[in-house]
C-alpha cells in the first residue's frame, strides 16, 4: 500500500484537465467550436492548476512536518526544489525559444530572461490581458517559486510557529493585494502587487493544513478502495464542471463561484489524503506513472498537442472532432512518460549528486532510542522519525553518508 499513491494519480488527474483544455483550446483556433465550450475549456484547465498548487502545500508540510527548525534543512530544501523545478523549465523554454526563432517570431530578451528566473513581467490592462513568460505555462512556477522561497523561511522555526507564520502571511498578502485589486475583481493579475497578491497563493495554504493534517491524525485514511477513490473523483469534478457549464458559462468568474470550485478541488485532496488504495493493481500503476511524469506533461504538452495537430491536418484536414482531444492528449502523455524517464529523472539524479558534494551532512530529528537487552558490543539500535539517523559513514549499511553525532545514539558496551 502506498501512502501517496492517490496524491499521484490526483497529479495525473490535474495534468489532464490542463491537458485536455489546451486541446479543446487550440481546435477552437481552426474549427467551429461553441463559446460555452470554450469557456468550460478555459475552466477546466484553471481547476487543473487550483489542483496542483492544493498538493503543493500539501506535499510541503506532509514531507517537512518533522523538519522544522533542524540545522541544514532550509538549504537541502531549497537544493531540492531547484533541481526539481528549474532544469526541465529551461529546457521547455529552450524548445519554446526555438520553435518562435524557427517560425520567424520575435523574441523579447527582457521577459526571457525574468521568465528563466520566474520574475512575472507587468502588462497593460485589458479584457484579456495576463502575465504570460516566454513559456506560457509557467507563470504558474512564478507562484510555485514564491510559495517555496516563503515554506524555506519558515522551516527555521519550530513547526507550530513556521505554519502559523506561513499561513498568516499569505493571507496577510492577499489583505493588503485588496488595496490595488478589490478582492470582487477576478480578472488576471496585470501588475507585480497585484500578481503576487492573488487569492490564488491561498490554494497553498489550504494544502499546508491539509498535509499538517495528515500528518497530525496519523490514522486519517479511512477507506481502502480504488474502486471508491476513482468514482468520487470522476463524481466531484463532473459536479465541478456542471456547476460552471448551467451557473457561470464565462470569465471572470464571481468570487463566490471561485471559492466554491476550490472548495470541490480541496475536497478532492483530502479524499487522496484520506483513501488509502492497492498500488500493485494495472490501472493504478498506470495513473501513478503518468502522476510521477506530470510535471513534464504540465510542460512539453502543448508541444504534443501541437505536433498531434499537424499529423491531425495532413490525416482529416481542418475539420472539427471530439477525437482530436483524446488523440492529442494520448500523444502528450507518451511524450511527457519519454521524457519523464529519459530527460527529468536522469537530469535530477547527477544534480543530485552534484549538489550531494557539497551537502555532506542531514539532519534529522530522533523519534526514540533504544538498546536490545542482549544487544552486542558496539550495537546500535535507533528508532528513527522518516528518515535514516546519521550514523558512521563506514557502516554502508546504515549510513546516509553524513557525520557520526555521539548525542544522538547510545553505545551499548560490556
Amino acid at each position: 500500500m502506498k501512502k501517496l499513491a492517490a496524491i499521484q494519480i490526483l497529479r495525473a488527474v490535474a495534468a489532464l484537465l490542463v491537458v485536455v483544455s489546451h486541446a479543446i483550446l487550440r481546435q477552437a483556433e481552426w474549427a467551429p467550436t461553441d463559446p460555452l465550450t470554450s469557456q468550460t475549456a478555459i475552466h477546466i484547465g484553471l481547476l487543473g492548476v487550483w489542483i496542483f498548487f492544493i498538493i503543493s502545500g500539501f506535499i510541503m508540510s506532509y514531507t517537512y512536518y518533522d523538519n522544522f527548525a533542524l540545522r541544514g534543512v532550509t538549504g537541502h530544501f531549497i537544493a531540492s526544489r531547484i533541481i526539481r523545478i528549474v532544469p526541465i523549465y529551461w529546457l521547455a523554454t529552450a524548445l519554446e525559444v526555438a520553435l518562435r526563432l524557427r517560425h520567424g517570431a520575435g523574441l523579447d530578451v527582457h521577459k526571457l530572461i525574468c521568465s528563466l528566473f520566474f520574475i512575472p513581467v507587468a502588462v497593460e490592462p485589458g479584457p484579456m490581458a495576463a502575465m504570460r513568460p516566454t513559456l506560457g505555462v509557467g507563470w504558474t512556477l512564478n507562484y510555485e517559486m514564491t510559495f517555496y522561497a516563503a515554506f524555506a523561511s519558515v522551516l527555521l522555526l519550530s513547526r507550530r510557529k513556521g505554519l502559523t507564520v506561513l499561513i498568516a502571511l499569505m493571507a496577510g498578502v492577499v489583505l493588503t493585494g485588496t488595496l490595488f485589486k478589490p478582492i470582487a475583481d477576478t480578472r488576471a493579475p496585470t501588475g507585480l502587487i497585484t500578481f503576487y497578491s492573488d487569492p490564488i497563493i491561498l490554494l497553498f495554504g489550504v494544502g499546508v493544513l491539509i498535509g499538517a493534517a495528515a500528518r497530525w491524525l496519523k490514522s486519517a485514511h479511512a477507506v481502502r478502495s480504488n474502486t471508491f477513490l476513482l468514482i468520487a473523483l470522476a463524481m466531484f469534478l463532473v459536479v465541478d464542471v456542471m456547476l460552471f457549464a448551467a451557473f457561470v458559462g464565462t470569465h471572470p468568474v464571481d468570487v463566490e463561484w471561485i471559492a466554491a470550485f476550490w472548495v470541490i478541488s480541496a475536497i478532492c485532496v483530502v479524499l487522496c489524503v484520506t483513501v488509502w488504495i492497492d498500488d500493485t493493481r494495472w490501472l493504478t500503476q498506470r495513473l501513478v506513472q503518468v502522476g510521477d511524469a506530470s510535471y513534464s506533461l504540465y510542460l512539453f504538452h502543448f508541444f504534443a498537442i501541437i505536433a498531434a495537430e499537424k499529423l491531425w491536418w495532413s490525416s482529416f484536414g481542418k475539420s472539427e472532432s471530439w477525437m482530436f482531444v483524446p488523440v492529442s492528449a494520448v500523444a502528450a502523455i507518451l511524450a511527457a512518460i519519454a521524457i519523464h524517464y529519459f530527460v527529468e529523472r536522469p537530469i535530477g539524479r547527477r544534480l543530485r549528486r552534484f549538489s550531494a558534494l557539497f551537502n555532506t551532512r542531514r539532519f534529522v530529528r530522533p523519534k526514540a532510542v533504544r538498546m536490545p537487552k542482549g544487544g552486542r558490543p558496539g550495537e546500535v539500535t535507533v528508532a528513527w522519525n522518516g528518515a535514516a539517523l546519521p550514523l558512521e559513514p563506514s557502516r554502508p549499511e546504515l549510513s546516509s553518508g553524513t557525520r557520526f553525532h555521539a548525542d544522538m545514539v547510545h553505545r551499548r558496551r560490556r
